[in-house]
């Protein structure tokens, strides 16, 4: 009778095969993200599809990622083969479900070349299934029907032109002896390439595949595709990603540089080296019509992570004996690139100012307001409460101090769309604020003209007279209450409420008004690095400030009013409160030039009417004073609060936009807006432009007719 296997066999199989299993799961995620990079339109590879069940549409951000990555070895597979005119030899290390032989050997680009792939046993059993059950695949492997691999259990496919073999690459006497068996040639001219493998492995296993292979082949070129950077904002996530995943990145760290990756190239006995990184290459390598035609693949607007990510991948090649360098003509490209700028171009001085925490972001829009020192921020994607995201916060800075008062209105971004990015915001002579155009995330465009207004800002005070000590300031009762920020990272994403009640909003201006509700934020993962990596690592490490980081022990934090004010270290801003009843106290309800635009309103935002108290003192005068725990003043003046409300529009309301331009002009004694350009999800540029009517909120087109 046969023995019966033992119930800790599985337990027993752990720490080695698990790892490898997640190893394995990186090829299968890889070859769906390049099918749908491929079916997209971003490179030309009929090939992938065949190697997956079901096309799975990914983010613009893993589409560019993969478009690179495909068109950077895709070249240097182009410049080993027309380098070498006679027989060679192509070796991919780890080459999983790679169709670059199926995509070569379609045009014709592998004469004299013998094609040999090599992964885990598992992996190469399952690919061979899909190569003989497919004849798009087969036809383009002569022999295989011929071939005889029953000799060796190793080897999957062994034809003239095209060999599969399954073999762990820590096993280097096997690996040789599989090869050698197979016919190769160690003195012929061979590319040996390996696309985020070697990373996977130990730190001793990984470099005895560069030496094993530096000792063996005399004419060699070893192409290797990685990771780098490991230790900065960006790097400590994708440790994390693929940590998460199963298969950590366990060399990265060893080798975290370009710098250290050559050094090790060359203790390993390789003669040569060059790398560049993979923003050098998108610099280098495609053309201004190939990015124009990326651009129109499909809305995308995460450029910082996009720029992120290639800085965080390169490509090394290692030479050894005749081999000619292939990256030599990239390189010089890069050199002329930063060294010699074109010199029709202007220059302009750059003086680098104490900017803080509050405007640090990209993709926002500022305004100046007229007959004061005071600037407006609005939107644009940054960092909150530890989070990257779209910002919704309203920054008033003094252009002379530079420092900033912030308000987080409490509206529903599904409701009034503030927290946009490639948006323009406008001051009218009230100063008041129009928010223009925009989006709200790649595939939603902004419809929504709002109008910001200004309570309690005197635009003939200068700011740093109400800044006393601003070394620590006051969090927002309704940040506090959450830790995190009242923003949405996407359209999916709602704001956090807290505790408040309605506040009653008087005045003139209640007009028309419809209180938005907010509701509680729910947090978006990805299991994708790629998908996270705009909301999570938007920012370098380098460039954060250290004074907004959310203290250790926030967590454990009483929920008291006076322990919630303890957390008010943003650097140079003060956060300010909307006073309890929506006005500013010991004055008259404001009855200004808004009243002329009542008209046009619709919807109004609703405010936070929670009681202050801790270090917040309250005063029912015209002033509010507070201070920190120790008594110490660190701001004093009329609180800074923001209506928003949202425009009714009417006449040739122009399509949704970004990256526009708008201006405020005087049109035959009328203050107008005049809008122009931007573009749309199908239009790179629009050529029209339109007059707004800021009393009526009536739009007139001027062009084209």
């Amino acid at each position: 009778m046969a023995e019966e296997p033992k119930k800790d066999d599985k337990k027993h199989k752990t720490c080695k095969s698990r790892r490898e299993t997640a190893v394995q799961g990186t090829n299968d995620n890889s070859i769906v993200s390049k099918c749908s990079m491929a079916a997209i339109g971003y490179f030309d590879d009929v090939y992938l599809q065949e190697f997956v069940s079901k096309v799975t549409r990914r983010a613009p951000l893993i589409h560019r990622g993969y478009y690179i990555r495909a068109v950077t070895i895709d070249y240097i597979l182009k410049s080993f083969l027309a380098s070498h005119q006679g027989p060679k030899q192509i070796i991919s290390l780890g080459a999983g479900f790679d169709s670059a032989y199926f995509r070569l050997k379609a045009v014709d680009s592998l004469e004299n070349v013998s094609f040999y792939e090599v992964d885990f046993p598992e992996v190469v059993k399952r690919k061979c299934a899909i190569i003989k059950a497919k004849d798009v695949l087969g036809d383009l492997i002569p022999g295989l029907d011929q071939q005889n691999t029953d000799q060796n259990p190793l080897i999957e496919i062994h034809t003239p032109g095209y060999t599969l073999v399954g073999v762990d690459l820590t096993q280097l006497n096997t690996l040789e002896a599989v090869l050698t068996h197979c016919g190769v040639d160690t003195e012929r001219p061979t590319l040996l390439l390996s696309e985020c493998v070697l990373t996977y492995m130990t730190r001793r296993c990984s470099s005895a595949v560069l030496k094993w292979a530096s000792e063996t082949f005399v004419n060699a070129v070893f192409v290797l595709y990685e990771q780098i950077h490991p230790n900065d904002a960006f790097g400590l996530f994708m440790q994390r990603h693929f940590q998460v995943v199963g298969s950590p990145l366990r060399c990265i760290t060893a080798f975290p540089t370009i710098q250290s990756q050559q050094e090790r190239f060359l203790k390993l006995g390789w003669e040569r080296t060059e790398a560049l990184d993979m923003n050098q290459f998108y610099m280098a390598l495609v053309t201004g019509q190939q990015r124009h035609l990326v651009e129109m693949m499909e809305p995308f607007d995460e450029y910082e992570e996009w720029h992120l990510m290639c800085g965080h991948y390169m490509v090394m090649c290692g030479y050894i004996g005749r081999s000619g360098k292939l990256l030599q003509d990239m390189s010089q490209k890069c050199i002329k690139h930063l060294n010699e700028p074109d010199p029709d171009l202007p220059y302009v001085c750059i003086e680098h100012l104490p900017v803080g925490y509050p405007l640090l972001r990209f993709g926002h829009s500022s305004t100046h307001l007229h007959g004061s020192r005071f600037f407006v921020t609005v939107g644009g994607f940054g960092e909150q409460g530890g989070k990257h995201r779209r910002l919704i916060d309203v920054v008033v800075t003094d252009l002379k101090t530079f420092n900033s008062r912030i308000h987080y209105p409490t509206v529903d971004p599904k409701t009034i769309e503030v927290n946009r990015m490639h948006h323009v915001i406008c001051a009218l002579k009230d100063n008041t604020v129009l928010l223009i155009g925009g989006r709200t995330s790649p595939i939603r465009l902004c419809r929504q003209l709002v109008r910001l207004n200004f309570i309690g800002l005197d635009i003939n005070q200068s700011e740093s007279s109400n800044i006393k000590d601003t070394s620590s300031s006051d969090h927002s009762e309704q940040q506090l209450k959450t830790g995190n920020s009242i923003s949405s990272d996407s359209p999916s994403e709602q704001v956090e409420a807290g505790d408040t009640t309605e506040a009653g909003h008087t005045g003139n201006n209640d007009t028309n008004v419809s209180k938005s509700r907010t509701e509680q934020s729910s947090e978006c993962f990805c299991d994708n690095l790629a998908e996270n990596v705009s909301r999570q690592c938007g920012l370098n490490s380098e460039v954060r400030n250290p004074l907004v980081s959310k203290p250790t022990n926030f967590d454990n934090m009483s929920k008291s009013d006076e322990a919630r004010q303890d957390f008010c270290e943003l650097g140079k801003s003060v956060i300010e409160h909307r006073n309890p009843q929506g006005t500013e106290t010991g004055k008259k309800e404001n009855t200004g030039n808004s009243n002329r635009r009542e008209k046009g309103k619709v919807q109004k935002g609703r405010y936070s009417k929670s009681k202050q108290t801790g270090n917040v003192e309250e005063n029912s005068g015209q002033t509010v004073t507070k201070t920190d725990k120790n008594g110490k003043i660190v701001s004093e003046g009329v609180p800074l609060n923001v209506d928003i409300s949202v425009i009714t529009e009417s006449g040739d309301v122009p399509c949704p936009r970004w990256r526009h331009s708008a201006l405020v002009v005087d049109r035959g004694g009328q203050e107008c807006v005049f809008l122009f350009g931007g573009r749309t999800e199908t239009l790179l540029a629009l050529n029209d432009g339109y007059f707004l009517d800021t009393a009526t909120g009536r739009w007139t087109k001027v062009f084209p007719f």
